[in-house]
C-alpha cells in the first residue's frame, strides 16, 4: 500500500468505517456528473443578468436554490460515502445506481417548483414566478414524496446488498454497525415520504399535512442514529481503507476471506475484556 493511504482515519471522513473504495472509479465519475447536471438545473439561468432587475431576481430564488442545492448534496453525499465505504462495482450495484441517477435527474423539477413556490409565499413575493392551482398542490406533494421514497428506497437496497455480502467484504463489529444503521435510517426516510403520500391520496386537502410530517425526519433520524452509536466500539489506530494481508495493527486478511469464506475476525473482541455485543450475522 502506498504511504498515504496510512493517514488517519479522522482526515479521510469516517473514524469507524474501512474505506474499500479506491481510485474514484467510472460508475463514481458518472455519479458526480449527473448530481453536476442536477444542480445545474437548479439555477435560474445560465446567462449572466444583463439587467439589475434580472440580477434582483435572481437573488430572490437564492433562498431556494440553497434549500434544493442542500437536498441534492445530501443525496450526493449519501451516494459518494457508499461507495467509498463498500467499493462494490458488480452489476447489481451498476444496476441500482443507474436507476437512482435516473430519478434523480427527475426529481430536480419537483424539488425546484415546491421549494420556489413555498418560498415565494413566505417572502410575500408576488407577482410569483411559480403559480400553480390548488388543486394540482395534492399531485405536487405525490410527485416530491414519490420520488424522494424511490431514491432513499434505492439507497436502502444498496445497503441491504452490501449486508449481505458482509462476509466478503470482510466487515468488522462496527462496519456491521454501521452497515445497518444505514438500512434503517433509509427505511426510516423511505417510511416518512410514503406517509406523505398517504395523507394526500387519503384526503386531498391534507396536503399541507403531508409537507409537515418532513419535520419528523430529524427527530427520527436522531433517535436512529443514537441507538445504534452505542454498539460502536473504539478502534485500534490503523488507516481509513482496507488493509493488505498481513499489515501491523489489522486483521489479517487472508484470500480465501477475501472471497467470501468465514474470516474469524468481525465480531472478535476489541478491548480485550470479552464483552463485546455480538452483531446480528
Amino acid at each position: 500500500m502506498k504511504d498515504w493511504q496510512y493517514v488517519p482515519r479522522r482526515l479521510l471522513g469516517e473514524k469507524y468505517f474501512r474505506w474499500r473504495g479506491g481510485e474514484v472509479s467510472r460508475l463514481e465519475a458518472l455519479s458526480d456528473a449527473v448530481f453536476a447536471l442536477s444542480m445545474t438545473l437548479l439555477v435560474v439561468s445560465l446567462e449572466v443578468p444583463s439587467t439589475f432587475a434580472e440580477m434582483k431576481l435572481a437573488f430572490m430564488h437564492l433562498p431556494s436554490f440553497a434549500v434544493c442545492f442542500a437536498i441534492l448534496l445530501m443525496c450526493w453525499y449519501t451516494n459518494y460515502m457508499f461507495h467509498r465505504r463498500y467499493g462494490m462495482e458488480d452489476f447489481l450495484t451498476v444496476l441500482m445506481t443507474g436507476i437512482q441517477l435516473f430519478l434523480i435527474l427527475f426529481y430536480v423539477y419537483p424539488l425546484k417548483f415546491l421549494f420556489t413556490w413555498l418560498i415565494e409565499g413566505m417572502m410575500g413575493r408576488e407577482p410569483r414566478t411559480i403559480s400553480i392551482a390548488s388543486g394540482d398542490i395534492p399531485t405536487l406533494m405525490i410527485y416530491y414524496s414519490g420520488g424522494f421514497a424511490a431514491i432513499f428506497l434505492i439507497f436502502m437496497l444498496m445497503y441491504v446488498h452490501a449486508w449481505r455480502h458482509r462476509e466478503t467484504l470482510v466487515l468488522d463489529h462496527n462496519e456491521r454497525v454501521i452497515t445497518r444503521s444505514g438500512i434503517s435510517s433509509h427505511a426510516l426516510s423511505v417510511a416518512i415520504a410514503l406517509l406523505s403520500v398517504l395523507l394526500v391520496v387519503i384526503e386531498a386537502e391534507w396536503a399541507p399535512l403531508a409537507g409537515i410530517i418532513y419535520f419528523l425526519m430529524g427527530p427520527a433520524q436522531g433517535v436512529n442514529g443514537y441507538l445504534w452509536g452505542r454498539k460502536l466500539r473504539d478502534l485500534p489506530t490503523g488507516a481509513a481503507i482496507a488493509p493488505e494481508p498481513g499489515h501491523p495493527g489489522f486483521e489479517a486478511v487472508d484470500e480465501r476471506g477475501m472471497e467470501g469464506d468465514q474470516v474469524d475476525h468481525p465480531d472478535r473482541d476489541l478491548d480485550g475484556t470479552g464483552a463485546n455485543e455480538q452483531v446480528d450475522q
